[in-house]
């Protein structure tokens, strides 16, 4: 995998880690955005096509739901929304045993 992605990667998790419910909304998307796009990146390289898979369905379909919930007002989900990028990083950023 490519190592720059990587670390964009780790450096924008964990910056979304940091957001909190008073973080303004186009904050919050701009840098689900920017985890989006890296993961596209990551899945052009083909090195691991089934834990990209997972990662692009647990962020496409499951976090874009949070993030949806997000954009209407209801920023508890905030807390569901950096549950799952976090789980991303583990299938992502982990070493595989």
């Amino acid at each position: 995998m490519n190592q720059k992605l990587v670390d964009q990667l780790r450096l924008e998790l964990q910056a979304f880690s940091r957001l909190d419910a008073s973080t303004k909304l186009k904050r919050i998307t701009d840098a689900y955005n920017r985890i989006l796009g890296i993961v596209q990146a990551m899945m052009l390289s083909n090195d691991n096509p089934d834990t990209h898979a997972r990662a692009w369905s647990l962020l496409n379909d499951d976090a874009y739901k949070d993030l949806a919930e997000i954009q209407e007002g209801r920023t508890q989900a905030l807390t569901d929304l950096k549950y799952k990028l976090s789980q991303i990083g583990e299938l992502l950023l982990l070493p595989k045993a």
